[in-house]
């Protein structure tokens, strides 16, 4: 907002010019306006990657928006005062896990992914999807699952909802598989199970 020199901005509008702007949006209520947080919107631009992930081709090449290069305390500060009580802001599996105090660090969490990744991409027939939700690592199918009336190949997933950190989610046509908890250890000496299914 500029002012010309004579005027002075009044008491509501040196409110609005010493707000601060991130999150907030104005709203007009009568001839008043007033700033609302826009938690999603701050949310989206933090995890927000600054080029296309077309092509990535592993865990790593995903890793390019500010949740993943920024301080780890200020990532995790954010993601507390964004998601509050609710949980419903969309972050990748190792945030949550940290967030709960599950995992040590950031670069743990991205040891696993990259431990997973090696595993899976030295055996024949897996193929890295890099296209998921906001600021995930992505995950694995197991290409010659994908046959017949299969919807969803034999896929491994990176999750939070236990601290092996993964599931394998056999394939599946018409009713949702239920998840295999396993976790890195276990993941090998489990490939060659999982791929007979």
């Amino acid at each position: 907002m500029l002012f010309s020199q004579e005027r002075t901005p009044s008491s509501q509008e040196r409110a609005l010019i010493d707000a601060p702007s991130g999150g907030a949006r104005a709203k007009r209520i009568g001839d008043d306006v007033q700033l609302e947080p826009v938690p999603r919107l701050e949310w989206s631009l933090a995890t927000e990657a600054h080029q296309p992930a077309t092509e990535a081709a592993t865990p790593a090449s995903l890793r390019r928006s500010w949740i993943h290069s920024a301080p780890e305390r200020q990532v995790l500060g954010l993601f507390r005062k964004l998601n509050g009580a609710k949980r419903r802001l969309p972050a990748p599996w190792w945030l949550r896990a940290l967030d709960r105090g599950e995992l040590a660090s950031r670069a743990e969490a991205f040891q696993i992914e990259d431990e997973v990744h090696a595993v899976l991409s030295a055996r024949p027939g897996w193929v890295f999807v890099p296209w998921v939700g906001i600021s995930e690592a992505g995950y694995w199918e197991y290409a010659p699952s994908d046959r017949g009336s299969v919807k969803m190949p034999t896929t491994v997933v990176l999750t939070d909802e236990h601290e092996g950190w993964l599931n394998v989610v056999p394939a599946y046509g018409d009713e949702e598989a239920l998840p295999v908890p396993t976790s890195t250890t276990k993941l090998l000496s489990l490939l060659p199970q999982v791929e007979m299914w």
